[in-house]
């Protein structure tokens, strides 16, 4: 389902950890198996925490998540990729989980180099595994789903990051930027991702042996989501359907992209 190579999925997934797993873990962080929860942003961000403040906001729609233009000129260079890059907004929950069922309801912006990532994401550096949804500003009628799980077998050979990707579509002339329920439901034999309440993708966990080793997500993981610039390196922005434009035609300019988080629902088994 992936139309693109596994060297530019690998420059991306790569790029996607690093954007949005840089964060200090909060001292207050609770770790449970499940714990039932809806947060509603247009009122309350109890329980989740912005890496930069300044880069989100509340409004009556929920949380705004923000990418401004980068500073100065913006030059694409002979490679295609932007020579600067937007910092965007990444939140973290200040809680985790050990299985359950997390939906988001996202409204994503539709511009070509602009990630907007919704994840489960392991709290421990010993065990560095994600669930993502990931969506595509240069795809407005489908959304990226991916697993990864490092095993101690894949110690010394190149990480299998895409490998258990896939890409969904939306229904009908739906696009990213209306608001969807995209769902992570992750137990212990199989992770499904449903939009709207519809049936996306699910993946089981026999299905996740690659070279005689499994690669299955099993550890507590936070939630994490937020707002990139894949505009470098050229895999990544390749993949992004970058670089962002951010210099229009006859002077105009792109200002501050936008992404909105409604709400976010945790339902445990």
């Amino acid at each position: 389902m992936w139309t693109t190579t596994p060297s530019s999925i690998l420059l991306s997934l790569l790029f996607l950890s690093s954007v949005l797993g840089k964060v200090a873990e909060p001292k207050s962080r609770k770790t449970d198996a499940c714990q039932p929860r809806k947060t509603t942003f247009s009122s309350s961000r109890s329980g989740y925490t912005p890496i930069k403040p300044s880069t989100i906001s509340l409004s009556h729609q929920g949380i705004e998540l923000h990418l401004a233009r980068p500073e100065g000129k913006i030059s694409v260079l002979k490679d295609g990729t932007n020579d600067k890059q937007s910092v965007g907004a990444t939140v973290n929950s200040t809680f985790s989980l050990w299985y359950g069922k997390v939906s988001f309801e996202i409204s994503a912006p539709t511009v070509p180099g602009v990630i907007t990532a919704a994840i489960l994401i392991s709290d421990s550096s010993n065990h560095q595994e994600e669930i993502d949804i990931e969506i595509l500003g240069s795809q407005p009628h489908a959304f990226q789903t991916n697993v990864f799980a490092p095993a101690a077998k894949d110690k010394g050979e190149e990480p299998l990051y895409g490998v258990l990707g896939g890409t969904s579509k939306l229904k009908g002339s739906e696009t990213i930027s209306d608001l969807h329920r995209y769902t992570i439901d992750w137990n212990k034999d199989r992770i499904i991702w449903t939009v709207d309440g519809k049936h996306a993708r699910t993946l089981k966990k026999n299905e996740t042996t690659i070279n005689g080793a499994l690669h299955y997500p099993s550890h507590p993981m936070r939630l994490q989501f937020g707002i990139w610039d894949a505009s470098s390196p050229v895999g990544t922005s390749e993949w992004a359907g970058g670089p962002i434009k951010w210099n229009g035609k006859g002077g105009s300019h792109l200002g501050t992209i936008t992404a909105v988080v409604r709400s976010i629902e945790v339902e445990c088994p």
